[in-house]
């Protein structure tokens, strides 16, 4: 039974019926057998019945009400319908048999993107959401937490070969770097001491390598020992994306360090169809202007131009010439300079006073003063027993100085595949992957310090950092709308320029509204605000029948979820 609305017309006058009706089938057809009219009771009343007939509670206006739970909603749901719409739900979906643990690992993922915290501190937060009932889980403690976490590292190839198949095809382009994080404790087999990229010395650390697209959508990850090479990541890497993933005529861009005489002899083995993108060193690029392949002069007209060298058979080298990289060069080496000869200075009078006269002591005393500037190859310095002085090898700045802001990309690429422009932006595309790199360090989520001990938790708690970051990378792109990214950045006037910000950008930095008059925040602040959408479990005291209702949802809110696709019911 329930209360239809009727409308009728009589001429120009409209007429409102509430009628108590019965629907049924017959011979196939549904009827409907009319009951009660209701239409001269009180609009209230008529409520009342339809809420009664529809079995739900029936409640008095301005009823003393009380809040028994309140769950976040905002933020977990959208992160959720995200990752639903972008193929993450499917690729953690890698078995059958499971349906428990893929949804507590999409649990887990999405809680390390909201609370950058203890694995404890984010088990509690879940609690405190929506999610664990619309995904069906229970989330008891962090044991629960460990479990999903072993579970992801037993299928971290399957689930990385779904997102690379799905962000890759034939011929795509992937960007590979390494980076580190600091261990605490002693008792992890992956912790060595190595070259410190967060600049804790002192510290054990591992090193990962991650797979990007060149967007910086980070695909796949491997962890190493802390003592690792680059060059023996990458061989490793390269090795597993042909023999794990399958993967064939694919460009690989890298940085200077990885592709040395070796690794492009072993990419050449593992697979000749692999193209590659890097960079020379600056004593490989000294060679080239020292041999005269390189002519400053060109750059007087052109910032880039192409060249051919027989020590880089089937390579095309760029040279290119950035302005204004050089001259950040120039001030900081100046200013390098500047602190290494004050602290001579300071060494100078101590020698002078007869402080220091041991010359053992004094250079050591000279080591440690130039160590953290790098500026001892450009100083001369004269010891002996009791004597110091030192002066600046001019010869030397001035021949660093002829190459501030000149660098040399080589590439396997051809011309029919690519031009040297495309090529250039090809390899600045590794700071998209130095971006995710932040992202996954400090600014979205704490990869670091690594507390855990056993060796394939640490390798899962690093591919689960990524499937964050790559969650977040993904949000960041459909919520630019209502952050300060710049949404459509204009093309620099030269390959080597530095990236312009559009006036689009700008004015939303200014004005903290986009064109739209929208409201905008950063990123954080933004999954701030949505966290604040809540659903509360309300009832009517002294009445056991309980319901819920959502906090009306803000403009922001609502905009928010559009941006994904999705439509905030509430």
């Amino acid at each position: 039974m329930h209360v239809s609305h009727i409308v009728s017309r009589r001429g120009e006058k409209e007429y409102h019926s509430w009628l108590v009706r019965r629907s049924y089938r017959q011979d196939g057809k549904v009827k409907h057998e009319t009951i009660a009219n209701v239409s001269k009771l009180p609009m209230e009343a008529i409520e009342a019945l339809s809420l009664a007939l529809s079995n739900k509670p029936v409640i008095e206006a301005g009823a003393d009400f009380e809040i028994l739970d309140a769950k976040r909603l905002g933020a977990v749901r959208l992160l959720h319908t995200l990752a639903r719409n972008e193929g993450l739900v499917r690729a953690l979906d890698v078995d059958s048999r499971d349906r428990v643990h893929p949804r507590l690992a999409l649990a887990m993922i999405i809680a390390q993107s909201l609370k950058r915290s203890s694995k404890l501190a984010m088990t509690r937060y879940l609690a405190t959401t929506t999610l664990p009932g619309d995904l069906d889980i229970n989330v008891s403690g962090v044991d629960d937490y460990y479990e999903t976490l072993d579970w992801l590292g037993r299928h971290q190839k399957a689930i990385e070969s779904r997102l690379i198949r799905a962000h890759t095809e034939a011929g795509a382009m992937l960007l590979y770097d390494l980076s580190s994080s600091y261990v605490e404790g002693t008792k992890c087999p992956l912790a060595k001491y190595g070259y410190s990229r967060d600049k804790k010395r002192g510290k054990l650390q591992i090193e990962y390598g991650v797979i990007a697209t060149p967007e910086g959508l980070p695909l796949a990850v491997r962890v190493f020992p802390g003592n690792m090479s680059d060059l023996a990541s990458f061989r490793s890497v390269t090795e597993e994306l042909k023999s794990t993933y399958h993967l064939t005529k694919i460009v690989i861009v890298g940085d200077r360090g990885m592709f040395s005489t070796k690794n492009i002899e072993h990419l050449a083995e593992v697979d000749p169809s692999y193209l590659y993108v890097s960079a020379l060193r600056s004593s490989e690029i000294r060679q080239l202007v020292d041999g005269g392949y390189i002519q400053l002069g060109l750059f007087d007209e052109n910032d880039l131009f192409e060249i051919t060298h027989p020590d880089y058979p089937g390579e095309r080298l760029i040279a290119c010439y950035n302005e204004a990289l050089g001259h950040k060069r120039h001030k900081e080496r100046d200013a390098l300079l500047a602190v290494a000869t004050k602290r001579l200075d300071k060494v100078k009078t101590s020698v002078a006073a007869g402080r220091l006269r041991d010359p053992f002591a004094i250079g050591r005393r000279v080591e440690k003063a130039l160590a953290s500037t790098k500026m001892a190859k450009h100083i001369i310095t004269e010891i002996a027993e009791g004597t110091f002085d030192f002066h600046l090898n001019d010869e030397t700045i001035a021949a660093e100085s002829a190459l501030d802001g000149i660098y040399v990309i080589r590439t396997t690429l051809k011309e029919t595949q690519a031009s040297a422009v495309e090529v250039v932006s090809y390899y600045k595309n590794l700071a998209n992957l130095e971006r995710a790199f932040r992202s996954m360090k400090s600014i979205d989520i704490n990869v670091r310090p690594i507390r855990h001990y056993l060796e394939d938790r640490v390798r899962a708690h690093v591919f689960a950092c990524m499937l964050s970051a790559h969650l977040l990378h993904l949000a960041k792109e459909r919520l630019s709308e209502l952050t300060f990214r710049d949404e459509e950045p204009p093309k620099p006037s030269s390959p080597v320029a530095k990236k312009v910000v559009s006036a689009s950008a700008k004015a939303k930095a200014a004005t903290k509204v986009n064109k739209d008059g929208q409201e905008v925040a950063s990123f954080r602040t933004l999954l701030s605000e949505l966290d604040t959408l809540e659903e509360l479990t309300c009832r009517v005291k002294g009445c056991e029948v309980t319901f819920t209702k959502t906090t009306t949802p803000t403009p922001l809110q609502r905009r928010a979820f559009e941006l994904i696709g999705a439509k905030l019911s509430v």
